[in-house]
Formats: C-alpha cells, structure tokens, sequence
C-alpha cells in the first residue's frame, strides 16, 4: 500500500510539473480568423442560412493566472435566414416556387473571459463565454421566384418592406460561447454560438404595430453558429 501511495504521489507531482511546463505565456497577442456561420433569426419563420465571417482577435494571456485570458477583437459577421414555399399570392402563377432570403451583415465585438490549457507545447484546448455587440452595416431581403423576377427590400432603414418606417434596428448585443484546440501555438480551429438579446424591432414600429392590429408582435433575435479556423501571429 505505501508503495502504491508513492507511486501515485509521484506521479502526481511529474503530472503538476508538466502542466507547469506547459502554461501559456503571458501577453498580448492576436489572430487572423476565417469561417462559415450557420444562422436564423428568432421569430421570423424562416431556416437556417449559411454565411461567412472573418476578422481579428486580441487575446490578452493574464498574467500568473494560469491560462486564464481575457479575448476581444472585430469580426465581420454574416446573418439572416432563408426558407422555400410554394406562393399561393394571386398575382403569381399557381404553385410557384419562392425563396426567401434575409442576408444581413454586422460588425462585431466580443469581449470573452476564456482558460486554457495546454497538453504539450504543441497542443492546447480553450473555452471562452462573455456578451458580444453588433452594429448592423447592410441588409437585405429576397423573394426569388420561379420563372419570375426577384423583388429585393433594404432590411436596416427606412426601405424596409412593411413601409417608409423605420421598423429595423441596427444595434444587436448579446451572449455567446466559444471552444476550440490550437496547434503548435499558431493553427486553431474554433466553434462558437451566440444567442441574440435584443429584439430587432424598433420600439416605434413595434407601438405603431400593436396599435394597428389585434396582436402584438413576437421578437426577433439573432442566433448565429460560427465554425472558424485562425492563425496566431
């Protein structure tokens, strides 16, 4: 039995002066990143749209903290939503097919508390959570029909599609997460989600609505999946 508690306590000490070995750096470094979003928006009835995003991203390594890090940075994120149906509108041939599309492009900052740890000195895995906020830069919707022409509306603005109102709003915020494993301190590869906080309605519109029909309207948020690959320079 002592021996077994000697070996294990031995053990126990190589593993701590590994992980010791192994602890990220102190210091600010930053990320070129690249990759596709799989999004939707919240109440609007619609599915899931591809996207793409790309950016930079400051990690700040705290420290004697231990792989405890604090990450912000700028991104170029696109959103929005798509489905196909069948139109049963009058104007339109009977049974057309339509598609859908609202593609909306923002500027994002997140501002993430993460840890990592480092299996080696060319290994390490990492999570990170913390709110995010976004600045919508462009927006449109499509309706494509079948042997007919398309019809485009500006989703941010005073173009949108129910009137010269303003019913859009540019500013979004809210929660994500992300993990990811990078290699040989340099080639990561990351998957995030961010949950959307802030009804897109504006608060106008959104009265204006209400006081015009028998319901009030739900709220639509942004929810976005990212799959990233980054290089740390």
């Amino acid at each position: 039995m002592k021996k077994f508690l000697t070996i294990a306590l031995a053990a126990l000490l190589a593993g701590n002066a590994m992980a010791m070995d192994n602890v990220p750096e102190s210091g600010l470094t930053w990320v070129g990143f690249a990759g596709l979003t799989v999004s939707n928006v919240k109440n609007l009835g619609l599915d899931p749209k591809v996207g793409v995003t790309f950016g930079v991203e400051l990690d700040y390594m705290l420290p004697n903290a231990y792989g405890t890090y604090i990450s912000t940075g700028l991104g170029w994120v696109q959103k929005g939503a798509r489905d196909t149906f069948i139109d049963s509108n009058p104007l339109t041939p009977s049974g057309t097919e339509v598609t859908k599309k609202v593609q909306l492009h923002y500027i994002q900052l997140p501002i993430h508390v993460g840890y990592r740890y480092n299996f080696s000195d060319k290994l390490g895995v990492y999570g990170e959570v913390g709110p995010y906020f976004a600045l919508g830069i462009t927006g449109k919707g499509k309706y494509k029909y079948e042997d007919y022409e398309d019809t485009d509306y500006m989703f941010f603005g005073k173009h949108y599609e129910f009137g010269t109102q303003k019913a859009i709003q540019r500013f979004d915020c809210g929660f994500g997460f992300r993990v990811g494993a990078e290699f040989k301190n340099m080639y990561s590869l990351n998957v995030g989600y961010d949950w959307g906080l802030t009804d897109m309605y504006t608060d106008d519109y959104r009265k204006d609505f209400k006081a015009n029909h028998p319901y009030a309207l739900k709220k639509m948020k942004n929810h976005n999946l990212a799959v990233t690959f980054g290089y740390r320079f």
